[in-house]
């Protein structure tokens, strides 16, 4: 199993061109991070003809995410698209914290004693220069997986999936398997009904 489900094909086919579509769209995709199974989500949002999404996240998405425990700051504006990464500030933090994590991480300016802000200002000035390797931490991904892709580590490339896989597979798919997990979750729980926001505010736990 590749692990590649997306909101859009795990969601019910309807109008996508409406605010409703859009936040379950961006409710699954954020599954695995509001349930804790990763630190954070990036997405770029883009217009097209089918899918407004930019439209919508730029007149309606701040709104939506009030009194919810998942921030977000955008690392990277253009013309037509804006890339936000969505994160548990506490899940964030404490990936940010682990000690292997630490000695990488310091390489690139973070400071993992500081405050989360300051830790997600070095992290905007570095992706102004394009997508930064070290952000696959932040994004749940194990380092030996980053280090692999980096050219930096022992490993030998073992397989693909949400990412490439490097040496022993088993913990990086265990990973991918949680993330398609929480996904399939919480678009069940919107294809029966319940609402986007609702899930956003973990009215409904996921015990798996």
């Amino acid at each position: 199993m590749l692990y590649r489900q997306t909101g859009e094909s795990l969601l019910k086919l309807e109008n996508q061109n409406s605010p409703n579509y859009f936040f379950k769209w961006l409710i699954v995709e954020l599954a695995p991070t509001i349930y804790g199974d990763k630190p954070a989500t990036l997405l770029t949002f883009t217009d097209s003809r089918r899918f407004l999404r930019l439209t919508f996240w730029r007149k309606f998405g701040p709104t939506f995410f009030r009194q919810s425990d998942i921030e977000w700051a955008i690392v990277r504006e253009t013309t037509n698209s804006l890339t936000v990464l969505f994160y548990h500030p506490d899940s964030l933090n404490g990936c940010l914290r682990k000690t292997d994590h630490c000695q990488f991480l310091l390489e690139f300016g973070y400071k993992p004693d500081c405050p989360l802000y300051e830790n997600m200002e070095c992290l905007k000035k570095r992706y102004q220069n394009g997508c930064p390797h070290e952000i696959g931490l932040l994004l749940g991904i194990p380092l030996k997986d980053v280090l692999g892709f980096m050219g930096q580590g022992q490993d030998c490339l073992s397989c693909r999936g949400l990412w490439c896989i490097y040496g022993d597979p088993a913990p990086s798919l265990k990973v991918m398997e949680k993330i398609d997990e929480c996904k399939t979750y919480a678009a069940s729980l919107i294809n029966c009904g319940a609402s986007p926001r609702s899930i956003l505010l973990e009215k409904y736990y996921k015990t798996a």
